[in-house]
């Protein structure tokens, strides 16, 4: 039997794989709202405005400016918008790492930021600029979806709706990711103040400390206006006490200390726990001129409610955005073409109460969630290696003819094979490709023709060569196929419908060649 077999290594989620093949022509107007490059059909990003996008802080922030600047060098293709199922298989692979990973993704771009403003967008880094808006998105997405948890309150700016990469322009959907950064930081700004404003102070009891009562609280209010302007976002400062225990503080050394703790309090920290924090700062200004001993005792007791308090918020905060983001890659539909995925309905119980609750799932709970990310990142993996082995065979060769059987299974004849012969690829249940030499069942006057072995022979030989443009062709897919190839007997058998016996154009969508190795994606 002449065939070959390779496993398949999936390098990197090209971004406009979906299970049809490739999207629309390229050729295609987009109203993108972005002026054309004079006849290339490459948006010009150079009259668009960046102070504003360039203010924001990760994932956009320190990212939108420089790959937004660079999205002109990109394929073609990818411009017109990530696929639905690479999109899909990008949020799965983010949703296993959790949104910790993504907080690392961040200081990673941050990190890269003055080395991704020298690098020329290549391939490789084109797709690399995909994934990570896919991810920020999907970070997006979850922030907004536990913010909606809780009802709006007085003046707070209405919550943006989620951004969906699948189908929108590379260069729109950072401009897109951009904004909708800017009204999330409002929103958790201004939620955040109204959190953390009540302080227990009667300016009408207490009119002589009015101003100083103000002064502990603008230190705050100006970080939170730092970020919504697109700073950072609070934390706490490391802070040595300039007074001991035997010093008398005053209450300047309150102030400042309390002013400090306070300004440093996570955006997710809850009322109830500044509750405590203000009884202790106003015990302790009370006490300078009462106790002064006492003094550090309460500002200790108030740095030690923040920082348990703020631990617990923190944790709260990421269990929630965590299963945020795991029920967006279970409770998505799934791509077009792709086969039903595997049930998720124990999982997304879990994820729900851990919305609710703010409590990490843990033991069997969290296995169920894990295994349900598992086998459906697994089963669009799975989807994406054939649709990305279906996309190199359409480029495989001159004036060649594909027919499709079933999923995994879909014929390839090259038009000089005349029909009579023609290769079978397919996708193993263990991601093996397999490719096969076949032909038309023969009469028994060509089963005794000599010349009917002389050109097994010779398709078999040929076959070798198609193979080993198969692997180059995968790997311009962002998938590593090297395959081993076996000379042996012709395999008989039945074409698949609508295979052609005349020969047709290749598509003239090839990719160049990418590197011949690179980095997979985590």
């Amino acid at each position: 039997m002449s065939s070959a077999f390779a496993g398949t290594d999936l390098l990197t989620v090209m971004p406009d794989v979906s299970a049809y093949g490739y999207p629309p022509d390229p050729g295609l107007t987009l109203d993108s709202g972005v002026p054309d490059m004079a006849g290339t059909g490459v948006p010009d990003m150079t009259g668009i405005g960046t102070p504003d996008l360039t203010a924001l802080s990760d994932p956009v922030g320190e990212a939108v400016g420089q790959l937004a600047d660079q999205v002109q060098d990109m394929i073609v293709p990818a411009l017109i918008g990530l696929a639905d199922l690479s999109g899909a298989l990008l949020v799965t692979r983010l949703a296993l790492r959790g949104t910790q990973a993504l907080a690392a993704f961040n200081n990673k771009v941050a990190a890269e930021q003055e080395a991704l403003s020298r690098r020329q967008m290549a391939l490789e880094t084109g797709s690399e600029c995909w994934r990570r808006a896919a991810e920020a998105a999907a970070g997006i997405n979850a922030r907004i979806t536990v913010l909606g948890l809780e009802p709006s309150g007085p003046g707070d700016p209405p919550l943006p709706a989620p951004v969906q990469p699948v189908g929108v322009p590379l260069d729109l959907l950072w401009k897109r990711l951009a904004e909708t950064e800017r009204a999330l930081r409002r929103v958790e700004a201004q939620r955040a103040a109204r959190a953390t404003a009540r302080l227990p102070f009667d300016h009408a009891r207490d009119p002589e400390h009015a101003d100083w009562y103000d002064r502990l609280r603008e230190r705050r209010r100006q970080s939170l206006i730092r970020y919504a302007e697109g700073g950072p976002a609070p934390e706490p400062e490391a802070t040595t006490p300039e007074h001991t225990e035997s010093t008398a503080l005053t209450e300047d050394d309150v102030l400042r200390e309390g002013a400090a703790l306070l300004a440093g309090l996570p955006l997710a920290f809850t009322s109830a726990g500044r509750d405590l924090i203000d009884d202790c700062l106003a015990e302790a200004r009370r006490a300078v001129g009462r106790r002064p001993t006492a003094v550090r005792r309460y500002l200790d007791e108030a740095a030690l409610i923040a920082h348990k308090e703020s631990e617990r918020a923190l944790l709260a905060d990421r269990a929630r955005q965590d299963a945020a983001l795991q029920l967006g890659a279970l409770q998505a539909a799934a791509p077009e073409g792709v086969d039903t995925l595997p049930d998720a309905s124990q999982a997304v119980e879990v994820l729900q109460r851990a919305l609710r609750t703010g409590v990490a799932p843990s033991g069997a709970a969290e296995r169920t969630v894990r295994q349900a990310l598992v086998s459906r990142s697994a089963a669009l993996q799975r989807a994406y290696l054939v649709a990305a082995l279906r996309r190199a065979t359409e480029q495989w060769g001159e004036g060649s003819v594909q027919g499709r059987m079933d999923a995994d299974h879909w014929d390839f004849a090259p038009a000089a094979w005349g029909g009579e012969y023609w290769l079978r690829v397919r996708l193993t249940s263990t991601g093996q490709a397999r490719v096969f030499t076949m032909r038309r069942p023969l009469t028994p006057e060509e089963e005794r023709d000599p010349a009917t072995a002389a050109r097994d022979a010779e398709r078999c030989a040929e076959s070798s060569g198609y193979v080993g443009e198969l692997g180059r062709l995968t790997e311009a897919e962002g998938v590593r196929a090297e395959f081993a190839w076996s000379t042996g007997q012709v395999r008989t058998g039945e074409p698949a419908p609508g295979l052609a016996r005349s020969g047709r154009k290749p598509s003239a969508r090839r990719r160049p060649a990418p590197p011949k190795y690179r980095d997979k994606d985590h």
